[in-house]
């Protein structure tokens, strides 16, 4: 009998040792067995949430001009690269008889948000914002702003641009560098006459005037026409310019053909043009520097908003303050302009994103640009 109650007593504690050692149970208003109720019993609004993946419409009239339109293509392919943001790229086209359905079209297609605008296509874009109030649009370069709450737009402060173009073509043409003529002339091929375009010239004639330094102008009024454009180079670089600027998109194509055919320099537009000519070598070749207004980066700031929550209304300009504008440096540009010229081009752009210069822009005081342009254009003594 003793050994029987020895060994339930020995039962007991040990029972009681592992009671001990476990962790105390959180205080429940019910039973514990009914707190772990039958695992197939789910709660769909316990599960996870999915990352919400964000779609994205671009619409441009095309790609492949290695300037303009593909820099809006690389902020698309940017996003892209996001795993919760999904892009459309919609070419429409040089019909811009076609471009509202394009609009439109998109306007149906469920996006959370609708990319396109500039110039050309504003017309097209603001009436489509109008009609879709709760879509979200975004115009990469606006020109003629309409004030809508489901609208945010960008625009560029291409004077300022012009401007340091400007100095850097004056120091070139003025230098003892390799190809530069003793003649003070520059050439300037831009796509179409009209304001918005014409504020790229409007500083580039300014600080060429007060560096005493005639400029060409040309307007191929195209953005695709290079054997155009080439025509209009080929003429500028015979009368003595030994530098020109191309600000036409695809046309400008053109004046790098002009310029390696008679072994002169030329300047870009837009981005990295060296890189985007890279698989034509003897055209690259010729491009000292390029002047960019970064639309892809735009794009990449709006989608960042956008998925952030924190997407804006209203316009926005963008200069060489904000890094939107400004002139790449790369080690062809770095190989081919001598220290000191590089330098005073530094400086230069360091005032102007100070503030310190006054810019004339084409858009903002015509009567200032006409001036300024008969100015320019004249011969120097």
């Amino acid at each position: 009998m003793k050994k029987i109650f020895a060994m339930i007593l020995v039962l007991m504690l040990a029972l009681g040792m592992f009671a001990c050692t476990q962790p105390a149970a959180p205080a429940t208003e019910e039973p514990a067995a009914e707190a772990t109720a039958a695992p197939e019993a789910t709660d769909a609004s316990a599960e996870p949430a999915a990352e919400k993946v964000y779609k994205v419409a671009v619409l441009v009239p095309f790609i492949g001009d290695q300037s303009y339109f593909d820099s809006v293509n690389a902020g698309r392919l940017a996003v892209e690269e996001y795993p919760n943001v999904e892009t459309t790229l919609i070419e429409m086209g040089e019909d811009k008889s076609k471009w509202e359905s394009y609009y439109l079209d998109a306007c149906d297609g469920g996006y959370d948000l609708i990319i396109g605008g500039n110039n050309d296509a504003e017309e097209y874009f603001y009436a489509a914002a109008q009609q879709y109030p709760d879509q979200k649009f975004f115009n990469f370069d606006y020109v003629n702003h309409v004030d809508l709450p489901n609208v945010y737009a960008v625009t560029y402060n291409t004077p300022e641009l012009g401007y340091v173009a400007g100095v850097a073509a004056s120091l070139v043409t003025t230098s003892t560098m390799e190809k530069a003529n003793p003649e003070k002339i520059v050439g300037i091929v831009v796509g179409m006459d009209f304001p918005a375009m014409n504020d790229f010239v409007s500083g580039f004639c300014q600080s060429c005037y007060e560096n005493g330094v005639q400029v060409l102008i040309g307007y191929p009024e195209s953005f695709t026409d290079s054997a155009k454009a080439k025509e209009i180079a080929l003429n500028m670089y015979k009368q003595g310019a030994d530098v020109v600027w191309q600000v036409a998109g695809g046309a400008g194509l053109g004046v790098f053909e002009a310029a390696a055919e008679m072994d002169k320099y030329a300047f870009g537009v837009d981005s990295d043009q060296t890189i985007a000519l890279s698989g034509q070598p003897n055209l690259a070749a010729t491009i000292v520097t390029s002047f960019y207004k970064d639309c892809g980066a735009s794009v990449k700031y709006a989608v960042d908003m956008l998925v952030a929550g924190t997407y804006p209304s209203g316009a926005q300009t963008l200069g060489i303050k904000e890094g939107a504008v400004g002139l790449i440096q790369n080690d062809q540009y770095i190989s081919m302009v001598p220290q000191e010229i590089r330098d005073q081009i530094t400086a230069q752009v360091a005032k102007v994103a100070a503030g310190e210069v006054s810019v004339i822009s084409a858009v903002a005081d015509d009567a200032a640009w006409q001036d300024i342009k008969t100015k320019a254009t004249a011969a120097v003594d």
